[in-house]
């Protein structure tokens, strides 16, 4: 299949050996009647007539063995195989299949977004939503509602087994599917291991079982493997029981369970002593503004110039993590920011600017999708003026405190003072390892393994208490400031271990814990070493 195709229909197929695993785990007898819902290049269909084979009961595969895939090419070889039977291979999308009754319903569905399907298969994605009463935004991914129509095919006491993103285990949009799930079924199975099992695309990928179906549970086992070897020779790394309601809390338990325990209990302490608070007690961070056109609302000092813009119709504004990262220290002053944001106020426009609006339009700015759905279309919404501002990527986060007054773009975090604490404060409490390590236990990471920050993520980071930081002199400031103005942002991180963790009674010992554990949750997100690049 093309890569384009592939795209369409989110269709990356299973390696064969994970294949065989998963029918090995969840068909015990040849007498289950098994459905594989959309087979791709037929890995599962080969798999289980392996296992058929060794069971030397092929002929009872006609009988007991569906298959529906939407693709006419990817079906057509299989009519023909002798322990088939092609009436049971259904050439059609499956979320528009009739329920049928069968024992097992497991594959790998598809990884695509609702909103790049085609139009017939998002309408068939959303009357599942539907039906399940299941509220998922448009950018979503398809394996949800395949799931939810797959557990419509279970009889009493069914298994559900699937090759699915692991982020399954985090995003907000899977709470209700494990709320759903839980009530269904009396097991839940999420099974990971650190060797990537789907090396083909940039997805993290687990494997997950549910069984018992018209049961419930309240946990979901959570195994944890090295590699394939340790998987297939049944021999668990780590087995935690996670709790069903730590998921819908959004406290991301699949990764502190990664820890051990001497990690998770230093951790403790220091939520126990009242070293760490949540951030959102002293700030909350909402995303920047949305222009809709960076090129246009952010004019240079030429077009300025050129349509006679006047000062009170732009604002200073940060467009991008970039601008900082070229020369910005911890402090953002108002000489450093050279960008303006065009800001016009309704009603009396200047000669100028009337002439700026009408380039815009000429140049189609207006019928940008952000812009057509706002009135007037030249005036950006939601431009605040934020006390601290936060990079999106990576896991070494600059903060950066905005003496500028500048407006941020979307491309940034927009962090808002809840007291009348100092901004001072706040940046003394985030640059060090306890910073990082809340970091990676709050924050998703992007297929890649990436970090990207997102408001209600940023609002969970736990850091120092700022009422233990009020002391703290001003020569550190100073010194993190000039790591920062360098993009050093690793020694930055460290001398806030150095003198305010040590300050407020963090031992040696603490800190070796913490960074362990951040290692250990780096190493997981490295999608080069998973993939043994």
């Amino acid at each position: 299949m093309v890569e384009e195709e592939k795209k369409k229909h989110g269709a990356f197929f299973t390696a064969s050996d994970i294949t065989k695993y998963l029918v090995k785990r969840v068909i015990k007898t040849t007498d289950q009647v098994i459905l594989e819902p959309s087979f791709g290049d037929g890995v599962f269909i080969d798999a289980i007539v392996d296992y058929y084979n060794g069971k030397r009961q092929a002929e009872k595969l006609k009988e007991n063995f569906y298959g529906v895939e939407i693709r006419k090419e990817a079906i057509e070889p299989y009519r023909t195989n002798s322990y088939l039977d092609k009436n049971k291979l259904l050439n059609e999308d499956f979320l528009r299949s009739q329920p049928f009754q069968v024992d097992v319903v497991l594959g790998n569905p598809p990884y695509v977004s609702l909103n790049k399907t085609t139009e017939k298969g998002r309408n068939a994605a959303l009357d599942i939503l539907k039906f399940w009463d299941y509220k998922m935004p448009l950018n979503g991914s398809l394996w949800v509602p395949f799931i939810l129509h797959s557990m419509s095919f279970l009889k009493q006491g069914g298994i559900l087994a699937f090759v699915l993103p692991y982020e399954m285990a985090y995003v907000k949009y899977t709470k209700r599917l494990w709320k759903l799930l839980s009530d269904n079924f009396s097991e839940l199975h999420l099974i990971r291991v650190f060797q990537d099992i789907f090396p083909d695309v940039d997805v993290e990928t687990i494997l997950f079982i549910a069984k018992g179906y018209g049961g419930s549970t309240k946990y979901v086992t959570y195994e944890i493997y090295k590699d394939k070897k340790q998987l297939f020779d049944e021999n668990i790394q780590k087995s935690n029981k996670i709790i069903i309601k730590d998921i819908l809390d959004g406290d991301k338990p699949f990764t502190s369970s990664l820890l051990k325990k001497e990690h998770t209990k230093v951790i403790n302490s220091l939520r126990s002593r009242g070293l760490i608070k949540p951030i959102s007690t002293t700030c909350k961070f909402n995303i920047g503004y949305v222009c809709a056109d960076k090129v246009y609302f952010h004019p240079t000092e030429s077009v300025i110039k050129k349509y006679s813009l006047k000062d009170e119709e732009l604002i200073s504004a940060i467009p991008n993590a970039k601008v900082l990262k070229n020369g910005a220290g911890l402090f953002i002053n108002s000489n450093f920011i050279k960008t303006k944001l065009f800001l016009p106020k309704s009603g009396n426009l200047s000669d100028g600017t009337s002439r700026y609006i009408e380039y815009g339009i000429n140049s189609g700015v207006n019928l940008r999708f952000k812009c057509r759905n706002r009135k007037p279309w030249y005036i950006t919404p939601g431009v605040d003026i934020p006390d601290i501002i936060l990079t999106v990527f990576g896991d070494r986060a600059g903060l950066y405190i905005n003496r500028g007054n500048a407006a941020a773009s979307n491309s940034l975090l927009c962090g808002f003072l809840q007291s009348k604490m100092k901004p001072e404060e706040i940046a003394v409490s985030w640059y060090n390892s306890i910073t990082q390590l809340s970091i990676e236990l709050k924050i998703h990471s992007l297929g890649g393994g990436v970090l990207v920050f997102i408001p209600g993520e940023a609002d969970m980071i736990e850091v120092i208490d700022s009422n233990l930081v009020k002391n703290i002199k001003s020569s550190f400031v100073k010194r993190l400031d000039k790591l920062i103005k360098n993009n050093n942002f690793d020694s930055a991180y460290a001398l806030g271990d150095e003198i305010v963790l040590r300050d407020i009674g963090v031992s040696d010992y603490e800190l070796k814990l913490v960074r362990e554990a951040i290692d250990i949750l780096r190493e997981w997100r490295n999608s080069k070493l998973r993939k043994g690049i």
